[in-house]
């Protein structure tokens, strides 16, 4: 069963559907709906990601037992979020998770606070589709302050080049900060990982409210 359920979504997606993803320990699922505002509450009309079939091509199922991941990343993921970047025709994914200072996983919830929430990772990843390949293009092993979670790309938030966006995120446990950091992005020449685009860090800006 899925820990969470991505509230970015991917829409409004170049094919028409709309989709979003669920995440678990270490693993992303996709799901998507036909018509999404209608179907949304239809677990019927839930189409889950089963791969590629044998010519290739992309396969959808309803069962949720054939459902394969999207993603996977060994330190834990977060209740991730996916968005569509017009612009730039990219998807962006904001990744999170805690560990114990030597980056092994720290479940929230199994230790007392705030040690089960410190420090917060955050990798950033980017895909010409909502099911991959993911190209990690960015990495903070110690994210602001602890408990720092979900971070999104609002797709309103974005310029209309597609080269800056709003990351918003949800700040420490104890007050809820809400926390809006601005990435500029800088397309560079693909590197052996797959990577299209890396950060400026000099032009990270976090704001409190």
């Amino acid at each position: 069963a899925a820990a969470g359920v991505g509230s970015g979504g991917f829409g409004p997606r170049p094919d028409g559907l709309q989709g979003d993803t669920a995440a678990t320990d270490e693993y992303v699922r996709s799901v998507r709906w036909e018509n999404p505002k209608d179907d949304i509450l239809m677990r019927p009309a839930w189409e889950f990601y089963t791969g590629l079939n044998t010519s290739g091509q992309l396969s959808w199922s309803r069962d949720d037992r054939k459902a394969e991941p999207v993603f996977r990343y060994p330190r834990m993921t977060g209740e991730n979020h996916v968005n569509y970047n017009k612009a730039l025709k990219r998807y962006f994914m904001g990744n999170y998770g805690f560990h114990d200072g030597k980056l092994n996983p720290r479940p929230y919830h199994q230790d007392p606070w705030p040690d089960s929430a410190c420090p917060s990772q955050l990798t950033l990843y980017e895909a010409p589709e909502p099911w991959g390949p993911w190209s990690l293009f960015y990495r903070d092993d110690d994210w602001g302050t602890c408990g720092d979670y979900e971070p999104s790309f609002p797709a309103k938030w974005m310029s209309a080049d597609g080269r800056a966006m709003w990351m918003v995120s949800a700040g420490t446990f104890d007050d809820y900060n809400f926390t809006l950091q601005m990435l500029t992005l800088i397309p560079t020449e693909q590197t052996s990982s797959g990577c299209n685009f890396y950060l400026d860090r000099g032009r990270l800006a976090v704001v409190l409210a």
